[in-house]
């Protein structure tokens, strides 16, 4: 039977990398400026910027249940592997 071995020491600096990079996506909302406009271009504009800011919000949450559902699995996947390689130990009578 193959085994798979999750290795933690490689993994584990992924998402953290990965978490890091979740926390540098810039969610502050931009600022509009316009000196001359009118009001239904600038309306417009606040709306388009409005579903951005809501967009890349949304991207982030994404992310940040995507990085920690991926790590809950590998933790589980490498504690049953332990328990799976204490249990073979067991019965070998090693």
């Amino acid at each position: 039977m193959a085994e798979i071995k999750v290795d933690q020491s490689i993994a584990e600096p992924a998402f953290i990398d990965l978490k890091s990079k979740i926390n540098d996506v810039d969610t502050t909302k931009p600022s509009l400026e316009l000196n001359q406009s009118t009001l239904d271009f600038i309306q417009k504009i606040e709306e388009i910027e409005n579903t951005y800011y809501q967009t890349i919000l949304k991207y982030k949450d994404t992310l940040v249940k995507a990085e920690n559902d991926s790590w809950s699995s590998i933790e589980s996947f490498i504690q049953v592997e332990e328990s799976i390689g204490s249990d073979i130990s067991k019965g070998s009578g090693r």
